[in-house]
């Protein structure tokens, strides 16, 4: 008797676990970015605002990931050993707040991504998953700007299929927005805010760091 209640526990048990597989499978909701789901972004802190009486300088400007660490880019496209050096020495030099957006690529795609990266970014979950950090960097904008601090500009990448902001790369060079860029651009409009979004190019940054100056001086 003792056997038969364990046999039945252990065969309730593996259809209990057959049936949550089968759920995750077929369920509705992707699978992609489900662990975002629940998560309220209107309950996360109490709003306080202090005096801030300390050496910051108040100034900061958001970089799309590979800027500083070119570590992240997909093989092949790394142009720099580490970070593309002009913008973050002119940023720490001139008092500069570096707030480093993560890597949407290799949130959804991981390190050896290859291929069509746009396309791959595109699919229901990870454009879900690419709205959700936008609407993260959105927020942490909305709180400098809520503390009177000024938020320079937001940094992409051009040519990147998902950071780039003039150009992104689709079988080569195809002009607008990369998958990010798009969800997060999309974000600042609902929320009214009007920050300039500027694209680097790798290889060529002087262009993109004399907007970042001009609007330094201003």
């Amino acid at each position: 008797m003792r056997f038969t209640r364990l046999f039945s526990r252990r065969a309730f048990l593996a259809g209990a676990s057959g049936f949550s597989a089968l759920a995750a499978i077929f369920g509705k909701k992707p699978l992609h970015g489900g662990r975002f789901e629940g998560k309220n972004f209107d309950e996360r802190m109490i709003e306080r605002y202090p005096a801030f009486d300390d050496n910051r300088s108040r100034k900061v400007i958001f970089v799309a990931h590979c800027v500083i660490n070119q570590n992240a880019r997909c093989n092949g496209s790394a142009e720099t050993p580490a970070s593309i050096p002009a913008i973050p020495e002119f940023l720490l030099n001139n008092q500069i707040g570096i707030a480093q957006m993560p890597c949407p690529e290799l949130g959804c795609l991981g390190l050896g991504r290859e291929g069509l990266i746009y396309d791959q970014l595109s699919t229901h979950g990870n454009r879900r998953y690419l709205r959700h950090l936008a609407q993260d960097v959105v927020y942490q904008i909305n709180q400098y700007l809520k503390h009177d601090f000024k938020v320079l500009a937001v940094l992409g990448i051009n040519c990147s299929p998902s950071c780039g902001v003039d150009c992104h790369a689709y079988n080569g060079r195809k002009p607008g927005k990369g998958a990010f860029m798009e969800e997060f651009t999309e974000e600042m409009d609902k929320a009214g805010l009007d920050i300039p979004v500027i694209g680097v190019m790798d290889a060529d940054p002087d262009k993109a760091l004399e907007q970042i100056k001009k609007l330094n001086r201003s």
